[in-house]
């Protein structure tokens, strides 16, 4: 992910102060942090809402020119989130962003600047619809959608409980699979169960069949087993040809500790869920403070040479 500007930025600090990157205390051993601060990180992968973003949905000027900078020193910058595949492309031609994309929590890779479809790992033919027909059986009340590779179907109860669920790429329909168009992931509120009742709930429906995962507002979103953004993070760094130990990622809710967890260094921005940030060997500015660019800033090659930045 990259664009056409460029600017500096900031250095970590063990007293946090606004724009600085900060240690937090690790999930895992000390040792492990110390492995992942060897190595020189060549691939980012970052969550987009809540983390690369902005609260107003927005991605600052620091953090553009801070992205160019990122291409010009062969760090690639990709965007891993849980955005549909048509909300991610017009998010990333809005900023002139180009490379490989990753939507639905992983699902789907798109190239930024073409559209072209790179990989897509949904739901098998028929098990989306045993997977929804199952859920609603079991669930009254519950409220379904479905983020396919061409765009978003969502019941008009979805809509009401969730109205600003990615709305520009909604489309009408319900929830209904169509064929040829492979549904990468389904989307369930209720309008009296709490998010982990109605976990509990669909867990005990469809067990192993999918993985249940959040990443914003009250729904939860299912994607098909084996895929999720730890999943993405791997195939992007196994395509480059790079360790996990040259890999770093940053996000700020559950859907991305897999990611984190992948990662060789995992990063969580000061806004995020608490989870997250316990899965975090560093926690960065907030989104609004551009911790991103903070990130990019933190690993960039210190020359031309390739010299890098330990952390």
């Amino acid at each position: 992910m990259s664009n056409t500007n460029a600017r500096s930025g900031v250095a970590t600090s063990k007293r946090p102060v606004p724009g600085e990157a900060r240690l937090s205390v690790p999930v895992e051993p000390t040792a492990r942090r110390g492995r992942r601060a060897r190595t020189a990180v060549r691939l980012i992968c970052t969550d987009l809402d809540g983390t690369l973003l902005d609260s107003a949905g927005a991605i600052r000027e620091r953090t553009l020119s801070t992205l160019a900078e990122a291409g010009r020193a062969e760090v690639a910058v990709v965007g891993v989130t849980g955005r549909p595949v048509r909300d991610t492309l017009d998010l990333a031609r809005r900023y002139g962003l180009t490379g490989p994309v990753v939507c639905g929590n992983g699902a789907v890779t798109v190239d930024a600047g073409s559209g072209r479809l790179l990989d897509c790992r949904g739901f098998g033919p028929g098990d989306a619809a045993g997977i929804l027909r199952a859920v609603r059986d079991a669930v009254p009340g519950v409220a379904l959608g479905v983020d396919s590779v061409s765009g978003l179907r969502l019941e008009a109860d979805f809509v009401r409980l969730v109205p600003d669920a990615w709305s520009r790429a909604a489309a009408e329909g319900g929830s209904a699979p169509v064929d040829a168009d492979p549904v990468v992931k389904i989307l369930a509120a209720h309008p009296m169960l709490l998010v982990d009742e109605l976990a509990a709930v669909i867990t005990s429906v469809v067990g192993d069949r999918v993985v249940i995962t959040r990443s914003a507002g009250d729904f939860l979103e299912l994607s098909a087993p084996g895929v999720d953004k730890g999943e993405a993070l791997r195939s992007l760094a196994e395509r480059r040809g790079l360790p996990l130990e040259h890999t770093a990622a940053v996000g700020d809710m559950p859907d991305d500790i897999p990611m984190l967890r992948a990662a060789g260094l995992a990063a969580a921005v000061a806004n995020a869920h608490e989870d997250t940030l316990r899965a975090a060997d560093i926690v960065l500015p907030s989104n609004d403070d551009e911790g991103v660019a903070a990130l990019i800033r933190l690993v960039l090659p210190r020359t031309a040479a390739g010299e890098a930045c330990r952390i």
